[in-house]
């Protein structure tokens, strides 16, 4: 049996809420919610609650029904040039969200993504409407990178060397603010 001190401290301290997410909160709890909203569109539900404390959900773009990194989705970006996406992030301890747009392209022979907080194509605003619209509705905030980005003193997460930032805390304990940031 695990040090039952160390397990409270990890839960107090470290705010290691990983048991009591991968147990009680559904991961596909707004999946449909997304199909619905984006009928014929591949929708890859990212969410894990190992060190993330939200539900990602990513939304393909572009006219490709297949998940990252499979090799029918380096084709396409391959054929095509890119392959434009959605990242949705809706923290399950406060009511917080962050959107990325995504671009995949192929430099120096592989793969690179950028990010921004507004669509890269004008056809895709229409996309941006019916997400914020959607999370608008379900009480949830969107976050900028200057509010994603501010150090929480005092709260020390596992993988943070540093001070946490509010997006460590409500999203993901990750080592930069966002794993797509440009």
């Amino acid at each position: 049996m695990a040090d039952i001190i160390k397990v409270i401290e990890n839960v107090y301290k470290n705010g290691d809420l990983s048991f009591l997410l991968s147990s009680y909160v559904d991961r596909d709890y707004y999946l449909q919610n997304f199909k619905e909203l984006f009928v014929g569109k591949h929708i890859e539900n990212m969410t894990d609650f190992n060190y993330s404390k939200c539900f990602s959900i990513c939304i393909n773009l572009s006219d490709i029904d297949s998940p990252i990194g499979s090799q029918q989705f380096e084709q396409f970006i391959t054929g095509n040039g890119n392959v434009y996406r959605v990242d949705v992030q809706m923290s399950v301890i406060a009511p917080y969200v962050v959107v990325k747009y995504l671009k995949y392209e192929i430099k120096d022979n592989r793969v690179v993504v950028q990010s921004s907080n507004v669509p890269f194509l004008p056809n895709q605003n229409m996309y941006d409407e019916k997400i914020k619209g959607f999370l608008s509705g379900k009480g949830y905030a969107l976050l900028d990178d200057v509010e994603l980005t501010k150090a929480v003193p005092g709260i020390v997460l596992e993988l943070q060397e540093d001070t946490s930032s509010v997006y460590n805390c409500l999203f993901e304990d990750l080592s930069s603010y966002y794993p797509y940031s440009s």
